[in-house]
């Protein structure tokens, strides 16, 4: 069942997603037992990519007098 939901997910739900729509569904399963077997089955989530600052570009601005 894990497998299923992580597949129908597209590879994209980690443990913590995997559990809540396991819970949904109205199985009895703890988070521990999830992380587990996913790690077992070499399932694992995907983060999202890190956000850029903002960096003007040009020249410095220079504050009024």
């Amino acid at each position: 069942m894990i497998r299923q939901v992580h597949a129908d997910s597209g590879g994209i739900y980690g443990s913590p997603r995997v559990h809540a729509v396991l819970k949904r569904g109205g199985v009895h399963v703890g988070r521990k037992r999830v992380e587990r077997l996913m790690r077992q089955a070499g399932l694992a989530g995907v983060s999202p990519p890190p956000r850029q600052g903002f960096h003007p570009s040009g020249p410095r601005i220079r504050p009024r007098p």
